[in-house]
């Protein structure tokens, strides 16, 4: 089947901050796609994802809520399960708003 006929899949995307709260970690579910066909742009502001499948392609790209340092982000790949971890840029606060 050729790259053209498989149909594409827009992967679940799970985002949070991390437990010290000074990065972000992602986790895409690319359920059936082999490790050797994952694709992973990281930039700035968002990521852009590609995974193949015997009959099928995933394939997006998703911005981020947070600036993170692209170039020190790490990925791992396990069972189907793709888990970024990317550290923000910056560390930022904002302001506590107290829930009536």
């Amino acid at each position: 089947m050729t790259e053209e006929e498989k149909n594409v899949i827009v992967p679940i995307v799970n985002v949070n901050h991390n437990e010290d709260d000074t990065g972000l970690v992602i986790k895409v579910d690319l359920a059936g796609a082999s490790k050797e066909s994952v694709d992973l742009d990281m930039g700035e502001k968002g990521f852009c994802v590609k995974a193949e499948g015997d009959d099928f392609r995933y394939e997006n790209c998703y911005m981020l809520a947070h600036d993170v340092k692209a170039e020190e982000s790490e990925a791992k790949f396990t069972s189907g399960l793709l888990v970024i971890k990317a550290p923000f840029k910056e560390v930022r606060r904002g302001h506590k708003v107290s829930i009536q």
